[in-house]
């Protein structure tokens, strides 16, 4: 499904007016998932009071799970490079993996959904947000997948956050929903068993980061740094 609503012109012709101008202070990843989802429910909570979400969530109630996969499959691409297609596309790749190798899609979904239970399909009005944005920057995107936001350039999916930071409505979205995803790829949710309550592989990023995994010590932590015993 291609055609979406748009959101509100005004609204957004600000956002893209400021965009340029205005610096942003992006949130800081925090170390528990719960603040996360916290996050995210107060993002959604200002949301609902927008004007603008009545046309968004028609869309959302009409976006097919697809469409709303290969929204977020080029958002994760976006926060985490690596070698699959939807970064190829973007102009922006690795050859080490990144967030779509870390097989987190489907959590990074739930936890949307589960963090805004008053707004049904949560995750697919983000995807329709970060869709309605896209067609202002470049309506005209090809490429080989369903979602316009999917087959902008790197470039082009930054000045899409850029105008949402510069929109009152969408500020806070903007500002967390990179960090949030930035946090679920380098999580364990992509290996973790919740009926075991244990990991069934190798996180994808452990090996982004070199995190060696869990251990009762580290060799970094023993003595001294460089024999020092004092300061002056």
């Amino acid at each position: 499904m291609r055609s979406q609503h748009r959101l509100s012109r005004k609204a957004l012709d600000e956002g893209s007016r400021t965009a340029q101008s205005n610096s942003s202070e992006r949130c800081v990843v925090p170390r528990r998932t719960f603040l996360f989802s916290g996050l995210a429910t107060a993002t959604a909570v200002l949301l609902k009071g927008s004007p603008i979400l009545g046309d968004l969530i028609e869309t959302a109630q009409a976006a097919d799970v697809d469409f709303v996969h290969d929204t977020l499959n080029g958002l994760l691409a976006f926060v985490a490079p690596g070698p699959d297609a939807y970064s190829v596309a973007q102009g922006v790749s690795t050859v080490e993996p990144g967030g779509l190798d870390a097989g987190v899609t489907e959590v990074l979904i739930e936890t949307l959904d589960l963090s805004a239970p008053f707004l049904p399909q949560f995750s697919a009005t983000v995807a329709a947000i970060l869709n309605n944005v896209a067609q202002l920057v470049n309506p005209a995107a090809g490429g080989p997948f369903l979602s316009l936001f999917a087959r902008l350039s790197f470039a082009e999916k930054v000045t899409v956050f850029q105008i949402m930071d510069g929109t009152d409505s969408l500020k806070p979205l903007a500002g967390v929903l990179p960090a949030l995803v930035a946090y679920v790829c380098y999580s364990e949710a992509g290996v973790f068993d919740p009926t075991t309550r244990s990991l069934t592989g190798d996180p994808i990023g452990w090996a982004i980061s070199s995190y060696t995994g869990v251990a009762d010590g580290r060799d970094e932590f023993l003595g001294y740094f460089e024999n020092r015993r004092s300061v002056q």
